[in-house]
C-alpha cells in the first residue's frame, strides 16, 4: 500500500487525511492519498507565489533549458509513471505506454515557443511615437486535471504554463492522483525549482474550490465534465479570474456512402472503443448514410463483440475496465434508460461484462436513437454508441449539429470536396476527414457550445499563458498642447 502526501515547495507531504484509490481491475484499494483542505490550499498557492518572482525573470530561453532538461528526463524515465497511471484509472497498458513514452513531446515544442517569445512592434498609425507588444505571465496559474488522461492532459497545460513564466498548482482528480504526484517529484529532481509545480489532491469542494478561489490565483485551466466547468467558472468569475475549459463532449461520426468501409469501420472502432469511451473526443454518435448502414453496422457489431476483455496490464488486453465505480453505475445507468427509451441493444456491454470482478462494461451499441433520448443528448464517457442514419448531406450535419456539445466530430467520404464542405457546416473545434482521433503539439484542441472555450496545444499555446501589455514610446518632439500664440476662436 502506497502512501501519497501533497507535494508541495519541492518536497512531499506527510500525509494525512484518507482518499483511496481502488484499482479498476479488482476493486481493491491500492494506495491512498491526503484528503486535502484550505490550509493546504493555501500552502501550495504561497509557494508558488514565493517561486513566482524568480522563475518569470528568467529569460524564455533559460526556461527553455529547464523544460528540455525536463523533457530528457522523461524520455528516460517515463516508464516509472505507467504502473501508477493504471493503478489510478484502470487503462490500457498498450495505451499508457503510448501517451507516456511520447510525454516528453509535449514540453519541447513549448522551449522553444519561450525562446521564440520576444516583443514585438505593433505597427501603429501614429507620426512621432511607436508601440511595443509586450507579454507578461499572469502569476499562479491553477490547473484542474480529469481522471481519464492524467499526465498527457497536464502536459499540456504545464509546459506552455511554465514556459509563459507562470508557477503552477495542480489539483488532479481525487480519483487519478498517484501518477502526478510522481511527476511532480520527477520534474523537481530534473531542476524545476521548489515551488514552481505544486500538486494538492483532495476534492474539488474541499481544496479545488479554494485553490480557483484564492485571491493570489490568477489563471485557471479545467478539463472535465460541463458541469465541473460551470462550477470553475462561477468560481473564478467571482474574482474575475480568466479560465480556460475543455469540456464534454457527443462528438458525431458522419459516415457517407462512398466512403472507405474498412477505413471508417477502424476509425470507429478507435473514436468509441480504444479508451473505452473514456475520452472528451470519443466519436459516440454513428450518423452513417441509410444505403450503406446495414452492412457497416453488422461489421461494427462482429468486430466490437470480438473484442477481448481483460486485465489492463495485460498487452493482449483489448477493453479494460472503466475508472472507477461511480462511473460505472453512471454508465450502466445510461444503457439501462436507453433500453427504456426504445433504443435498440445490438451488443450489450453489461452481459459481456457480467460477472466480472472490477469495473468492467464492454462495447456496446444501440440503433434506433433518436435525437430526443438520453443517449443522444448527454455525454457517456463509456463504450457506449448511438447509431441513427441519414439520406442527404443536409440531413446529416443537422443531425451532427443536434447537439449542446461541439468538440469534435469525424467525417467519412472519398469526395474531398464534400468532405471539406461537411467539416466546414460541423460545429466543432476539431473535425477530423477519414481518420480520428489524432493530437499534435502544433494542432489546437478545444470545443464549441457547452464543450468549452478557449484552446490548448497549437503553435501558439504559450500566448493561452500570457497576457498582453503595450508599450509607447515617443520618437520625436512632444509639440505643447496649449501653446501661448494661439488666437482665440
Amino acid at each position: 500500500m502506497q502512501h501519497f502526501g501533497h507535494f508541495i515547495d519541492g518536497a512531499f507531504t506527510q500525509p494525512d487525511g484518507v482518499i483511496d484509490s481502488i484499482n479498476a481491475a479488482t476493486g481493491d484499494v491500492w494506495c491512498q492519498f491526503s484528503r486535502g483542505q484550505a490550509q493546504h490550499a493555501e500552502r501550495a498557492i504561497l509557494s508558488a507565489q514565493s517561486a513566482f518572482d524568480t522563475w518569470s525573470a528568467k529569460s524564455g530561453a533559460e526556461r527553455a533549458d529547464v523544460l528540455e532538461q525536463l523533457a530528457d528526463t522523461l524520455s528516460q524515465r517515463w516508464e516509472e509513471l505507467v504502473e501508477a497511471e493504471i493503478g489510478d484509472n484502470g487503462k490500457r497498458i498498450t495505451e499508457v505506454r503510448g501517451q507516456l513514452s511520447g510525454l516528453h513531446g509535449w514540453f519541447r515544442p513549448a522551449a522553444q515557443q519561450a525562446r521564440d517569445l520576444v516583443p514585438h512592434d505593433q505597427g501603429n498609425t501614429l507620426a512621432g511615437v511607436r508601440s511595443e507588444q509586450q507579454y507578461l505571465p499572469f502569476g499562479v496559474v491553477v490547473a484542474i486535471t480529469p481522471w481519464n488522461s492524467p499526465l498527457m492532459i497536464l502536459a499540456w497545460k504545464l509546459a506552455p504554463a511554465l514556459a509563459a513564466g507562470n508557477t503552477v498548482v495542480v489539483k488532479p482528480s481525487e480519483m487519478a492522483s498517484a501518477s502526478t504526484l510522481l511527476f511532480a517529484d520527477m520534474a523537481h529532481q530534473a531542476g524545476l525549482p521548489a515551488g514552481v509545480l505544486n500538486v494538492v489532491t483532495g476534492f474539488g469542494h474541499e481544496v479545488g474550490e479554494p485553490l480557483v478561489r484564492h485571491p493570489l490565483t490568477r489563471k485557471v485551466t479545467f478539463t472535465g465534465s460541463d458541469a465541473g466547468g460551470r462550477k470553475v467558472a462561477e468560481t473564478a468569475a467571482s474574482n474575475v479570474i480568466p479560465t480556460t475549459l475543455e469540456l464534454g463532449g457527443k462528438s458525431p461520426q458522419v459516415v457517407f456512402a462512398d466512403c472507405d468501409l474498412d477505413d471508417a469501420v477502424n476509425g470507429i472502432l478507435s473514436g468509441i472503443f480504444l479508451s473505452n469511451g473514456q475520452t472528451c473526443v470519443a466519436g459516440s454518435r454513428l450518423i452513417v448514410e441509410r444505403s450503406v448502414k446495414a452492412e457497416l453496422v453488422s461489421r461494427l457489431v462482429s468486430r466490437a463483440g470480438g473484442l477481448k476483455l481483460g486485465d489492463p496490464m495485460d498487452p493482449q488486453t483489448q477493453i479494460a475496465p472503466l475508472a472507477n465505480e461511480p462511473h460505472l453505475k453512471k454508465v450502466t445507468a445510461m444503457i439501462t434508460q436507453a433500453k427504456d427509451d426504445g433504443a435498440r441493444c445490438l451488443l450489450d456491454g453489461l452481459e459481456t461484462a457480467r460477472g466480472r470482478s472490477g469495473f468492467f462494461v464492454g462495447p456496446t451499441l444501440f440503433d434506433d436513437v433518436t435525437p430526443d433520448m438520453q443517449l443522444w443528448r448527454d455525454e457517456v464517457f463509456g463504450p457506449v454508441l448511438a447509431i441513427t442514419s441519414f439520406d442527404t448531406e443536409d440531413e446529416a450535419i443537422a443531425l451532427a449539429n443536434d447537439s449542446n456539445y461541439g468538440l469534435a466530430a469525424g467525417v467519412w467520404t472519398m469526395d474531398d470536396d464534400k468532405g471539406a464542405r461537411v467539416a466546414q457546416a460541423i460545429q466543432a473545434g476539431t473535425v477530423y476527414i477519414n481518420h480520428y482521433r489524432s493530437v499534435d503539439p502544433m494542432s489546437p484542441i478545444g470545443g464549441l457550445k457547452l464543450s468549452g472555450y478557449g484552446r490548448e496545444l497549437g503553435p501558439e499555446a504559450i500566448k493561452a499563458f500570457l497576457q498582453i501589455k503595450s508599450v509607447w514610446t515617443g520618437t520625436s518632439s512632444v509639440p505643447d498642447p496649449f501653446p501661448d500664440d494661439v488666437e482665440a476662436q
